[in-house]
């Protein structure tokens, strides 16, 4: 047996469904980094599930009228498509928007980097999905590169304070830096649960669209019910802003269509070697963020090499995942 795994077409078809879903969630967060600077991101995030009905309905009827629904509905897989929607939509989404806003798109993405991680510890746990010594290394690899991830943010705080933050004590901004990561960290705990949830339900029903669609549904009445008290506020922010909530609706457009094809792609491949893949998001946010936003959210050594080691990690994890 030779030191590299033998790909066969079911992990090139699956690898290339991550693949998309990638550069979708990448493209995603760096217009959550724009939009968020004339729209806030609790209105956004209701808007951006929102958006998610329709598109999800749509395309699910243009499958029912062109296809056929495939056999293996159950209860579980409903309920399980459910929670994953609740879990990401409800819960991920708005603590990445806020990750997004305390850390910038790159450091954000970084965060979310150990959900790969985490999914791939949930799924030998709950799925039975073996992860082998090298895809333990990459794990402690990308720990590392978190540890790295967080120094760099504590040196961005001391280094670019504004002028009311110069007048904090040191504790307060160490606080903000811990507050930053636990929200990051949060984000990503929330997305690898719906990973899981989401794995269990393919595999039993293999509707990636339907399961998604059923997922946006759940989050939406939870994000409604959650925040409820607040609907005449947003109501007065959306009419002041049609713009930023059209923007909103387009970015949860693109958040459906990315959690389509991580869906589709965990038919294919382990649970964890999609989540790996998909949540890659510095391969993309790095680039669009220093050459086309002009590092704007200042990129410092400490966090670039951060972001690196855990790439280098993740990426490991994936080329050796199953393997004893």
């Amino acid at each position: 047996m030779g030191a590299l795994p033998v790909i066969s077409p079911d992990v090139v078809l699956g690898g290339a469904l991550a693949l998309l879903s990638l550069l979708t969630y990448g493209i995603c967060m760096v217009l959550v980094s724009v939009c968020v600077r004339t729209f806030r991101s609790e209105p956004g995030s209701l808007i951006a599930a929102a958006a998610c009905i329709p598109a999800g309905i749509l395309i699910s009827c243009w499958q029912l009228a062109f296809g056929e629904v495939q056999v293996g509905i159950s209860a579980w897989a409903v309920v399980a498509f459910a929670l994953a929607g609740i879990f990401s939509t409800y819960l991920g989404r708005w603590l990445v928007f806020k990750s997004i806003e305390l850390n910038g798109p790159s450091g954000a993405s970084a965060l979310q980097s150990t959900s790969p991680l985490l999914t791939a510890v949930f799924a030998w746990v709950f799925l039975g999905e073996v992860i082998g010594w090298v895809g333990m290394l990459g794990i402690t690899m990308a720990i590392v590169g978190l540890v790295s991830m967080s120094f760099g943010l504590q040196r961005r705080a001391a280094t670019h304070k504004t002028a009311a933050a110069a007048l904090a004590s040191a504790s307060s901004g160490r606080s903000m830096v811990w507050a930053s990561l636990v929200v990051g960290v949060g984000s990503s705990v929330a997305y690898s649960g719906s990973h899981i949830f989401r794995g269990s339900a393919v595999r039993i029903w293999n509707e990636p669209l339907l399961g998604a669609t059923i997922g946006a549904g759940a989050a939406l009445v939870a994000l409604l019910l959650a925040s409820r008290s607040k609907w005449p506020e947003y109501k007065q922010e959306i009419l002041a802003n049609r713009k930023g909530a059209w923007q909103f609706a387009g970015i949860g457009v693109l958040q459906f269509l990315a959690q389509t094809l991580v869906i589709a792609s965990m038919k294919y491949i382990p649970v964890s070697v999609a989540a790996l893949v998909s949540m890659c998001t510095p391969l993309v946010v790095v680039p669009i963020s220093y050459f086309i936003l002009r590092n704007e959210e200042r990129l410092n050594g400490v966090m670039f090499i951060g972001i690196l080691i855990t790439l280098c990690g993740t990426l490991t994890s994936l080329v050796f995942a199953g393997r004893a």
